[in-house]
Order: structure tokens, then sequence, then C-alpha cells
């Protein structure tokens, strides 16, 4: 996709995700979206959605217990396919951002590859992990720089760690620390 505007102007999607483990073998359980304008860092939207795994079997079981899957809550989830292009369109011509983006990303662009689908995103994107590095690395009170390290640092509250929407809503505030938006 090529997009002829200046960088400045792309929204933010802050985006998370869950998957069935760590592996090319395992898929996207659970996606989100909290998209921001980039001029203010304004909610814009928010989104969310469970995924119907099609391959649960070949899941790690402790990546199951740490996202909370079970069979009842993911009983209405979408398929794939519809999932991501909902996705793409909550998230078309915005630069992504979440923390540790790299798993995210990778996951993504697998799930979209395996459905036929085309990223309407801009392939620029910023991840707070990085950020936090070049901001804090120095800190003595900070050892790893996991998204929950960072909240204890900046005092933001964790409604349900390892949900896509709480971790997205959780790299948004994040973000807003790091770059020290009005103060905050």
């Amino acid at each position: 996709m090529i997009i002829k505007k200046p960088i400045k102007d792309f929204d933010l999607s802050f985006i998370d995700t869950e998957f069935t483990g760590v592996g090319l073998e395992h898929e996207l359980i659970e996606i989100a979206v909290i998209r921001v304008n980039s001029f203010n860092f304004s909610v814009l939207d928010e989104w969310e959605a469970k995924i119907k795994p099609q391959h649960i079997e070949l899941a790690q079981e402790e990546a199951l217990k740490i996202n909370g899957y079970n069979e009842k809550d993911w009983e209405n989830a979408m398929e794939p396919k519809e999932a991501l292009e909902k996705f793409l369109e909550k998230v078309d011509g915005s630069m992504l951002v979440g923390h540790n983006l790299s798993n995210d990303w990778f996951y993504i662009c697998k799930a979209l590859l395996e459905n036929n689908l085309a990223p309407t995103f801009f392939y620029k994107n910023i991840d707070t992990f990085s950020l936090a590095w070049q901001k804090l690395r120095n800190d003595k009170n900070i050892k790893t720089l996991s998204l929950g390290e960072l909240t204890r640092y900046f005092g933001i509250t964790r409604e349900k760690p390892h949900s896509a929407l709480d971790d997205a809503r959780t790299a948004y505030k994040v973000f807003l620390k790091l770059i020290d938006v009005n103060g905050q």
C-alpha cells in the first residue's frame, strides 16, 4: 500500500493480540485496536474480537492459561477472516503501535497471508518497548521493560492483563507517559 501523506498525519492504532503459542503453527485468538488521533492523541475508536481457533489442538497449554482461553468465552468468537477484515477496516490508513510489537506484527501478517488479505495499515510502526528502552534504560528502578513493569513504574492500573483490549489500552497509556503528553 502506497500512502502519500506526511508521517505526522497518520492516526495511531494501538493494537494487541493474543495467540495460542509462540511457534509458527500457532494462531491469533484475540485482537484489539485503540485508534487515536495523531494530533491530540484522543481516542477515536475501540474494538476487540475473540477469534475462533482453527487448530486448538496445537495450542500451548501455558499460552492458553496466560490469555484466559476457554471454550465458553470463545463460543461466539468470530471466524478468522471475518475478524481480520474488521481489524483491517479499523486500522485502515493508520500506523500500528504496540508493546513488543514484533510478536503481534508477526501473527497479524501471518493470519493476513493465510486468509488472502492485504494490510491496510502503514508499513511503519511504533513500539513502546523501544521508546521505553530509549527513555528508561538507565533508570535503576527498571529491569525488564515489560508492559507489567512499565505499568507499575508509571502507576497505571490494568483491568485484565493479557487480554487484547486491556493490553492495547495499557500500551496507549504507557505511550502517553513515555512521550510525556501534557505532563502525564
